[in-house]
């Protein structure tokens, strides 16, 4: 309290505001990046799975038997879908562009992948295979790119290495679909490429028979997927590629956490200042209050006691600005969430929104870094206003 009977001055009001705009930037920039990483982790794990095995230069196993095989190497397997992987050109009205077809199976792409819900448009059929023209589900940005409607038919031709063919090498099998869905699958690099159609389609647009390229495994917990798949790899051998959903996209996120610990350190110098502020803000009382010092410890009051006294007056400033700087963060969070004011390139960030998630870890490590900062901030004057000789202070008073 001042002499004038107020709890805090000016100085000690901009420490506080200070203090928690600090806090409230890295509140927010954290829950951005906790956020953007949950996104692409939840995008991933919804179109990849837990885990990805294919077999290496020869077709698959018969599910029949690879499946009981991989159960019992794998007791936490909740579900298994085969798939089929082509790579080829899509062409529609003059455009093209290079795509991905995987095929699937109804049943299983039900129980491993959830990929029905980010439908956007039509419906999630992918039909038997059977029909004269299959059905085909498209990623929303190719289905920008390309002007697709519902109903569309286009043709996707795959490129075949032909030995019959003695000028350009190549020969081209073509198959025409037509457009049912247009699919959100979470990441601009898969809404670009990916389209989804039924096993059979793919088969006779890749020419591979019955056969599957792999299969994609969901477990009961993603946390198992490492552990998982490196048992798979030792167990099935050589033949086998064995990868986790993490360590498809390894360096993704590793580079997403770094970026994390680059940011928070950055941004944590504006704590810092503030705590500066905090600093002279003390000191500013220590001058002031010279004669009041003296006349305590006069009075009896130790180093120890005038100590605490200063680093309390500065701590209560500290937690006051982290304080109203984590509700201050969790309001602009709410607000980015709720309105989606701010605009994300899909094509250089993957995402189509600034997602927002606050995590209760990186809040406490926010406050109690704060905390310390203003703590250690506090030390120096209160240090200086403990140590005054009360003679030299009731000198000129």
């Amino acid at each position: 309290m001042t002499r004038k009977g107020q709890f805090f001055n000016l100085a000690s009001v901009l420490a506080i505001l200070g203090m928690t705009l600090g806090v409230a930037a890295l509140v927010v920039v954290m829950a951005v990046i906790s956020g953007f990483e949950s996104t692409l982790k939840n995008a991933v794990i919804d179109v990849t799975g837990h885990i990805l095995l294919l077999k290496r230069g020869e077709p698959l196993d018969p599910l029949e038997t690879l499946e009981p095989r991989l159960r019992k190497l794998v007791p936490q397997i909740q579900s298994i879908a085969p798939f089929v992987h082509v790579e080829g050109i899509i062409a529609h009205r003059g455009r093209i562009a290079s795509v991905v077809v995987e095929g699937f199976n109804p049943t299983g792409i039900e129980k491993t992948l959830r990929l029905s819900p980010r439908l956007i448009l039509g419906k999630f059929n992918l039909g038997t295979g059977q029909e004269a023209v299959p059905p085909i589900i498209v990623g929303s940005a190719l289905a920008k790119k390309l002007n697709l409607q519902m109903g569309d038919d286009v043709n996707i031709v795959l490129p075949k290495n032909s030995p019959t063919v003695k000028v350009v090498g190549f020969s081209s099998r073509l198959k025409k679909f037509n457009v049912v869905g247009v699919i959100d699958l979470g990441m601009y690099e898969y809404d670009s490429r990916f389209l989804l159609t039924s096993a059979k389609a793919a088969q006779d647009l890749g020419g591979i028979g019955n056969n599957y390229t792999g299969v994609r495994i969901k477990l009961t917990d993603d946390k198992l997927a490492r552990d998982a798949s490196f048992t798979l790899s030792t167990e099935l051998g050589l033949n086998y590629l064995s990868r986790d959903w993490l360590e498809i996209n390894h360096n993704l996120f590793e580079a997403i956490k770094l970026e994390k610990g680059v940011i928070f350190i950055v941004l944590l110098f504006m704590t810092v200042a503030a705590c500066f502020n905090i600093s002279s803000t003390l000191f500013i009382n220590v001058l002031r209050r010279y004669g009041d010092i003296s006349v305590f410890k006069t009075l009896g009051a130790t180093e120890g006691r005038l100590l605490r006294f200063f680093s309390l007056q500065g701590l209560i400033i500290g937690v006051l600005g982290s304080f109203f700087g984590l509700i201050l963060g969790a309001g602009v969070c709410f607000l980015i969430a709720k309105t989606h004011f701010v605009y994300v390139p899909p094509e250089i960030y993957h995402i189509h929104q600034l997602p927002v998630e606050m995590r209760m870890g990186d809040l406490a490590v926010i406050m109690v870094a704060s905390l310390l900062l203003c703590f250690f901030s506090t030390l120096a004057p209160a240090f200086r206003g403990a140590r005054l000789n009360p003679v030299e202070g009731l000198k000129y008073d």
